[in-house]
Protein backbone atom coordinates (compact mmCIF):
# COMPACT_ATOMS: atom_id res chain seq x y z
CA UNK A 1 0.00 0.00 0.00
CA UNK A 2 2.87 2.29 1.09
CA UNK A 3 4.82 1.74 -2.23
CA UNK A 4 1.44 2.56 -4.45
CA UNK A 5 0.74 5.97 -2.38
CA UNK A 6 4.81 6.68 -2.88
CA UNK A 7 4.48 5.73 -6.82
CA UNK A 8 0.86 7.86 -7.39
CA UNK A 9 2.40 10.88 -5.69
CA UNK A 10 5.18 10.39 -7.96
CA UNK A 11 2.83 9.83 -11.21
CA UNK A 12 1.39 13.40 -10.09
CA UNK A 13 4.50 14.94 -9.73
CA UNK A 14 6.59 13.97 -12.51
CA UNK A 15 3.80 12.25 -14.71
CA UNK A 16 4.61 8.69 -16.46
CA UNK A 17 7.39 7.06 -14.17
CA UNK A 18 8.73 5.66 -17.42
CA UNK A 19 9.10 9.14 -19.09
CA UNK A 20 12.03 7.79 -21.23
CA UNK A 21 15.34 10.43 -21.90
CA UNK A 22 15.88 8.92 -25.30
CA UNK A 23 13.16 7.33 -27.81
CA UNK A 24 13.56 5.04 -30.75
CA UNK A 25 11.03 5.79 -33.96
CA UNK A 26 11.22 5.42 -37.57
CA UNK A 27 10.53 8.30 -40.35
CA UNK A 28 11.76 8.77 -43.78
CA UNK A 29 14.13 10.91 -43.96
CA UNK A 30 14.69 14.08 -44.34
CA UNK A 31 12.58 13.98 -41.48
CA UNK A 32 9.25 16.11 -41.54
CA UNK A 33 8.27 16.60 -38.47
CA UNK A 34 10.11 19.45 -36.86
CA UNK A 35 11.60 22.95 -38.28
CA UNK A 36 14.54 24.15 -37.23
CA UNK A 37 14.90 28.19 -37.65
CA UNK A 38 18.25 30.50 -36.52
CA UNK A 39 16.96 33.76 -35.82
CA UNK A 40 19.30 36.76 -34.56
CA UNK A 41 21.77 36.83 -37.72
CA UNK A 42 19.62 39.17 -39.56
CA UNK A 43 16.50 37.36 -41.28
CA UNK A 44 15.34 34.12 -39.83
CA UNK A 45 17.28 30.98 -41.20
CA UNK A 46 15.57 27.69 -41.83
CA UNK A 47 18.73 25.15 -40.54
CA UNK A 48 16.61 22.08 -40.51
CA UNK A 49 19.05 19.89 -42.30
CA UNK A 50 22.01 21.52 -41.41
CA UNK A 51 22.62 21.72 -37.40
CA UNK A 52 24.65 19.06 -35.74
CA UNK A 53 26.23 19.01 -31.84
CA UNK A 54 29.78 18.78 -32.40
CA UNK A 55 30.84 18.56 -29.10
CA UNK A 56 28.95 17.98 -25.32
CA UNK A 57 31.86 19.73 -22.86
CA UNK A 58 31.26 22.59 -23.29
CA UNK A 59 28.06 21.78 -25.31
CA UNK A 60 28.57 23.34 -28.72
CA UNK A 61 26.11 23.30 -32.19
CA UNK A 62 27.11 23.64 -35.29
CA UNK A 63 24.80 24.99 -38.54
CA UNK A 64 26.24 25.40 -41.95
CA UNK A 65 24.98 28.45 -43.62
CA UNK A 66 25.73 29.89 -47.19
CA UNK A 67 27.80 32.25 -48.02
CA UNK A 68 31.01 33.67 -45.65
CA UNK A 69 30.06 34.63 -42.45
CA UNK A 70 32.97 36.52 -39.14
CA UNK A 71 32.17 35.73 -35.78
CA UNK A 72 30.00 39.12 -34.70
CA UNK A 73 30.11 40.12 -31.22
CA UNK A 74 27.25 41.17 -29.21
CA UNK A 75 24.71 39.38 -31.31
CA UNK A 76 22.63 36.54 -29.52
CA UNK A 77 21.10 33.79 -31.86
CA UNK A 78 18.40 31.69 -31.12
CA UNK A 79 17.71 28.55 -32.44
CA UNK A 80 13.78 27.70 -32.56
CA UNK A 81 12.07 24.37 -33.09
CA UNK A 82 8.71 23.86 -34.34
CA UNK A 83 6.37 21.85 -35.27
CA UNK A 84 6.16 21.42 -39.15
CA UNK A 85 2.67 21.03 -39.93
CA UNK A 86 -0.50 21.93 -38.20
CA UNK A 87 -0.26 25.21 -36.46
CA UNK A 88 3.49 25.75 -36.29
CA UNK A 89 3.81 25.49 -32.68
CA UNK A 90 6.67 26.68 -31.05
CA UNK A 91 8.19 23.45 -29.50
CA UNK A 92 11.74 25.07 -27.75
CA UNK A 93 14.32 27.29 -28.05
CA UNK A 94 18.21 27.51 -26.95
CA UNK A 95 20.34 30.89 -26.86
CA UNK A 96 23.48 30.62 -28.79
CA UNK A 97 26.46 32.69 -28.77
CA UNK A 98 28.72 31.99 -31.87
CA UNK A 99 32.15 31.45 -31.42
CA UNK A 100 33.93 30.37 -34.57
CA UNK A 101 33.18 29.90 -38.46
CA UNK A 102 35.21 27.13 -40.33
CA UNK A 103 35.15 27.92 -44.51
CA UNK A 104 33.76 24.95 -46.16
CA UNK A 105 34.16 26.32 -49.67
CA UNK A 106 31.61 28.85 -50.94
CA UNK A 107 29.64 28.08 -47.16
CA UNK A 108 30.60 27.96 -43.46
CA UNK A 109 30.10 25.79 -40.50
CA UNK A 110 29.27 28.75 -37.81
CA UNK A 111 29.97 27.09 -34.21
CA UNK A 112 27.79 27.98 -31.63
CA UNK A 113 28.24 27.55 -27.15
CA UNK A 114 24.77 26.99 -25.91
CA UNK A 115 23.00 29.64 -23.25
CA UNK A 116 19.57 29.72 -22.08
CA UNK A 117 16.93 27.63 -23.06
CA UNK A 118 13.30 27.21 -23.00
CA UNK A 119 11.35 23.79 -23.80
CA UNK A 120 7.53 24.18 -24.68
CA UNK A 121 6.74 20.55 -25.08
CA UNK A 122 4.96 19.98 -21.60
CA UNK A 123 3.71 22.72 -18.66
CA UNK A 124 6.33 25.03 -17.13
CA UNK A 125 5.34 22.69 -13.89
CA UNK A 126 5.70 19.46 -15.23
CA UNK A 127 8.77 20.35 -16.63
CA UNK A 128 10.23 22.09 -13.54
CA UNK A 129 9.41 19.22 -11.74
CA UNK A 130 10.90 16.61 -14.20
CA UNK A 131 14.65 18.44 -14.02
CA UNK A 132 14.07 18.17 -9.79
CA UNK A 133 13.22 15.01 -9.75
CA UNK A 134 15.85 14.38 -12.61
CA UNK A 135 18.39 16.23 -10.56
CA UNK A 136 17.80 14.13 -7.82
CA UNK A 137 18.58 10.81 -9.41
CA UNK A 138 22.31 12.45 -10.53
CA UNK A 139 22.60 13.07 -7.17
CA UNK A 140 21.61 9.94 -4.89
CA UNK A 141 23.69 8.08 -7.90
CA UNK A 142 26.87 10.22 -7.36
CA UNK A 143 27.15 11.27 -10.83
CA UNK A 144 26.30 14.26 -12.72
CA UNK A 145 25.99 13.30 -15.95
CA UNK A 146 26.48 10.49 -18.19
CA UNK A 147 25.38 11.56 -21.13
CA UNK A 148 28.07 10.94 -24.29
CA UNK A 149 30.52 9.79 -21.42
CA UNK A 150 30.98 13.70 -20.13
CA UNK A 151 30.47 15.93 -17.42
CA UNK A 152 27.66 17.89 -18.74
CA UNK A 153 26.15 20.61 -16.41
CA UNK A 154 22.14 20.50 -15.83
CA UNK A 155 21.99 23.68 -18.63
CA UNK A 156 23.57 22.21 -21.06
CA UNK A 157 21.74 18.89 -20.28
CA UNK A 158 18.21 20.78 -21.00
CA UNK A 159 19.80 22.15 -23.95
CA UNK A 160 20.52 18.57 -25.31
CA UNK A 161 17.28 17.69 -24.60
CA UNK A 162 15.50 20.52 -26.67
CA UNK A 163 18.17 19.86 -29.72
CA UNK A 164 16.55 16.12 -29.35
CA UNK A 165 12.94 17.65 -29.96
CA UNK A 166 13.80 17.22 -33.56
CA UNK A 167 14.57 13.49 -34.68
CA UNK A 168 18.21 12.90 -35.25
CA UNK A 169 19.24 9.95 -37.82
CA UNK A 170 21.74 7.04 -36.33
CA UNK A 171 24.22 5.27 -38.79
CA UNK A 172 26.42 3.09 -38.65
CA UNK A 173 29.94 4.31 -39.67
CA UNK A 174 32.38 1.71 -40.96
CA UNK A 175 36.03 2.46 -41.01
CA UNK A 176 38.98 0.36 -42.65
CA UNK A 177 42.77 1.22 -42.02
CA UNK A 178 45.04 -1.10 -43.58
CA UNK A 179 44.01 -4.49 -42.24
CA UNK A 180 41.73 -3.24 -39.25
CA UNK A 181 38.36 -2.58 -39.66
CA UNK A 182 35.37 -1.18 -36.90
CA UNK A 183 32.01 -0.77 -37.21
CA UNK A 184 30.15 1.79 -34.98
CA UNK A 185 26.76 4.01 -34.19
CA UNK A 186 26.61 7.52 -34.46
CA UNK A 187 24.38 9.91 -34.04
CA UNK A 188 26.28 13.22 -33.63
CA UNK A 189 26.26 13.79 -37.36
CA UNK A 190 24.73 15.51 -40.14
CA UNK A 191 25.16 17.49 -43.38
CA UNK A 192 26.14 21.07 -42.98
CA UNK A 193 27.22 22.16 -46.87
CA UNK A 194 25.97 21.11 -50.36
CA UNK A 195 28.23 18.40 -49.57
CA UNK A 196 29.66 18.63 -46.62
CA UNK A 197 28.91 16.48 -43.75
CA UNK A 198 30.29 16.76 -39.57
CA UNK A 199 30.52 14.22 -37.26
CA UNK A 200 31.22 14.63 -34.03
CA UNK A 201 33.31 11.54 -32.28
CA UNK A 202 33.67 11.30 -28.32
CA UNK A 203 37.36 11.64 -27.69
CA UNK A 204 38.20 8.63 -25.88
CA UNK A 205 36.24 6.70 -28.50
CA UNK A 206 38.86 3.64 -30.32
CA UNK A 207 36.88 4.58 -33.65
CA UNK A 208 38.31 7.84 -33.70
CA UNK A 209 42.24 7.42 -34.11
CA UNK A 210 40.85 5.00 -37.39
CA UNK A 211 39.18 7.68 -38.52
CA UNK A 212 42.11 9.86 -37.99
CA UNK A 213 44.39 7.58 -40.26
CA UNK A 214 42.09 6.40 -42.71
CA UNK A 215 40.25 9.46 -44.04
CA UNK A 216 37.67 7.66 -45.75
CA UNK A 217 34.85 6.04 -43.92
CA UNK A 218 30.92 4.94 -45.23
CA UNK A 219 27.82 6.25 -43.52
CA UNK A 220 24.82 3.30 -43.73
CA UNK A 221 21.69 4.47 -42.80
CA UNK A 222 19.36 2.05 -40.44
CA UNK A 223 16.39 0.71 -41.33
CA UNK A 224 13.99 1.39 -37.81
CA UNK A 225 13.40 -2.50 -37.32
CA UNK A 226 17.39 -3.16 -37.03
CA UNK A 227 17.83 -0.96 -34.36
CA UNK A 228 18.59 -3.65 -32.01
CA UNK A 229 21.47 -4.41 -34.10
CA UNK A 230 22.97 -1.02 -34.19
CA UNK A 231 22.63 -1.00 -30.25
CA UNK A 232 25.00 -3.78 -29.42
CA UNK A 233 27.26 -2.29 -32.15
CA UNK A 234 27.58 0.67 -29.55
CA UNK A 235 30.10 -1.77 -27.28
CA UNK A 236 32.98 -1.04 -30.61
CA UNK A 237 33.32 2.52 -29.57
CA UNK A 238 35.44 1.11 -26.95
CA UNK A 239 37.22 -1.52 -29.56
CA UNK A 240 40.09 -0.30 -32.15
CA UNK A 241 39.17 -3.03 -34.18
CA UNK A 242 36.69 -6.01 -35.03
CA UNK A 243 36.37 -8.82 -36.67
CA UNK A 244 33.88 -8.54 -39.45
CA UNK A 245 33.01 -12.06 -40.22
CA UNK A 246 31.57 -12.18 -36.47
CA UNK A 247 29.05 -9.61 -37.35
CA UNK A 248 25.37 -10.72 -37.04
CA UNK A 249 24.61 -9.74 -40.42
CA UNK A 250 25.51 -9.81 -43.75
CA UNK A 251 28.11 -7.11 -45.62
CA UNK A 252 28.66 -5.80 -48.72
CA UNK A 253 31.22 -3.23 -50.61
CA UNK A 254 30.57 0.20 -50.92
CA UNK A 255 30.36 0.96 -54.62
CA UNK A 256 33.64 4.10 -53.89
CA UNK A 257 36.43 3.03 -51.30
CA UNK A 258 35.03 -0.60 -51.16
CA UNK A 259 34.20 -0.41 -47.38
CA UNK A 260 32.10 -3.51 -45.79
CA UNK A 261 29.01 -1.72 -45.39
CA UNK A 262 25.36 -3.60 -43.88
CA UNK A 263 23.45 -5.53 -46.45
CA UNK A 264 20.45 -4.03 -44.70
CA UNK A 265 21.62 -0.20 -45.54
CA UNK A 266 18.90 1.84 -46.68
CA UNK A 267 21.42 4.39 -47.90
CA UNK A 268 24.83 4.63 -47.94
CA UNK A 269 27.24 7.78 -48.03
CA UNK A 270 30.75 7.37 -48.65
CA UNK A 271 32.77 9.98 -47.23
CA UNK A 272 36.66 11.81 -47.29
CA UNK A 273 37.92 13.32 -43.72
CA UNK A 274 39.44 16.54 -45.14
CA UNK A 275 40.10 18.37 -41.83
CA UNK A 276 39.93 16.56 -37.53
CA UNK A 277 39.70 19.27 -34.82
CA UNK A 278 39.32 19.29 -30.90
CA UNK A 279 35.99 20.50 -29.55
CA UNK A 280 36.26 20.52 -25.78
CA UNK A 281 35.43 16.41 -25.22
CA UNK A 282 34.48 15.50 -28.55
CA UNK A 283 36.94 15.24 -32.23
CA UNK A 284 35.24 17.41 -35.13
CA UNK A 285 35.50 15.40 -38.08
CA UNK A 286 34.54 17.71 -41.09
CA UNK A 287 34.26 15.04 -44.58
CA UNK A 288 33.17 15.71 -48.10
CA UNK A 289 30.77 12.93 -49.84
CA UNK A 290 32.41 11.25 -52.79
CA UNK A 291 29.48 8.72 -53.16
CA UNK A 292 25.56 8.52 -52.03
CA UNK A 293 23.53 5.57 -52.92
CA UNK A 294 19.76 5.01 -52.20
CA UNK A 295 19.77 1.49 -51.52
CA UNK A 296 15.87 0.75 -50.36
CA UNK A 297 12.81 2.69 -49.23
CA UNK A 298 11.71 2.15 -45.42
CA UNK A 299 11.76 3.72 -42.18
CA UNK A 300 14.63 4.49 -40.68
CA UNK A 301 16.21 4.78 -37.22
CA UNK A 302 15.82 8.43 -35.44
CA UNK A 303 16.34 9.22 -32.09
CA UNK A 304 13.98 11.78 -30.35
CA UNK A 305 14.23 13.18 -26.48
CA UNK A 306 11.17 12.10 -24.30
CA UNK A 307 9.60 15.48 -23.80
CA UNK A 308 8.89 15.36 -27.10
CA UNK A 309 7.60 11.49 -27.55
CA UNK A 310 5.31 12.66 -24.97
CA UNK A 311 4.31 15.70 -27.10
CA UNK A 312 3.60 13.91 -29.89
CA UNK A 313 1.42 11.58 -28.36
CA UNK A 314 -0.63 14.31 -26.33
CA UNK A 315 -1.24 16.30 -30.34
CA UNK A 316 -2.13 12.15 -31.56
CA UNK A 317 -4.77 12.00 -29.05
CA UNK A 318 -5.78 15.77 -29.41
CA UNK A 319 -6.10 14.95 -33.32
CA UNK A 320 -7.91 11.68 -32.74
CA UNK A 321 -10.30 12.92 -30.54
CA UNK A 322 -11.17 16.26 -32.78
CA UNK A 323 -11.50 13.72 -35.64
Amino acid sequence: MGNRFRDALKWLAFGSARFPQQCAIGLREPQQEVSVWLHGLGAALEVTGRNVVVAARPLTIGIGLSGHWEAATGTQPVLKFRQRQGENRLLGEIGLRLTEVIPLGSESLCVFETGDCRNYCLPRARLWARDLHYSWQRWRSGKRSDAYGVRMTARELRCLFIFYICPRPVVLVTVTDGNLTNIFPMDLIGPVATRYFALALHGTSAGAPLMERSRRIALSSVPVDTMSVAYDLGKNHKRPHIDCDSLPFATRRSAAFGLPVPEFSLRVRELEIETVRSMGSHKLFLAKTIEDQCRADGLQLFLIHGFYQAWRHRAHLQGTARG
